[in-house]
């Protein structure tokens, strides 16, 4: 190479060079933070399944639970779980502020990956049945013997891995 050749150069494949780490540093960057972002998606999600799966679990413990009782307790609010369901919670807001800890029924399912164990609560719904909504006839004498239908509002609560994940469940049951 002459001496002439080698002052004619400037360095552009030097600061092309740099512009294409600076590029590849970049996007490198952006994949590190979008897969750390999905991996904690993921968790939070493996986490709400969990709590999902523990109040689940909890309804039907209560539902056996229901089955198997020959006769039910008074709810009056004098046993706890059994709630009279002339006050009842409906908003999901009031299950969130209610007391699991002390008005509540524990399910005594060891799940593995839970923070709490799933609790529950039974609300009796006393229905008085309309005459003539099943197809029979209206007069006085079926009114007498129409009975109340007795219907059983469980409510279960279900805690993750993270305690503030929670889930709560309803279903209604019937002897």
């Amino acid at each position: 190479m002459k001496s002439g050749q080698r002052s004619s150069q400037r360095g552009a494949v030097l600061i092309v060079g740099l512009i294409m780490v600076l590029l590849m540093t970049t996007i490198g960057l952006a994949a590190i933070r979008g897969s750390s972002m999905q991996e904690m998606m993921a968790g939070n999600m493996r986490d709400r399944n969990l709590a999902f799966q523990a109040a689940e679990a909890a309804l039907r413990v209560a539902e056996r639970d229901l089955a198997a009782r020959a006769t039910m307790p008074a709810f009056d609010g004098s046993v706890t779980g059994f709630l009279d369901a002339d006050e009842p919670i409906n908003r999901a807001a009031a299950w969130s502020q209610f007391s699991w800890g002390n008005q509540s029924l524990s399910s005594a399912l060891e799940i593995d990956g839970v923070s709490q164990t799933p609790r529950y609560v039974v609300e009796e719904i006393t229905a008085t049945r309309v005459a003539g909504t099943d197809g029979s006839a209206v007069d006085f004498e079926s009114l007498l013997t129409y009975e109340e239908a007795v219907h059983y509002r469980i409510t279960a609560r279900g805690v993750g891995a993270n305690p503030s994940t929670e889930v709560i469940l309803q279903t209604m049951f019937k002897r």
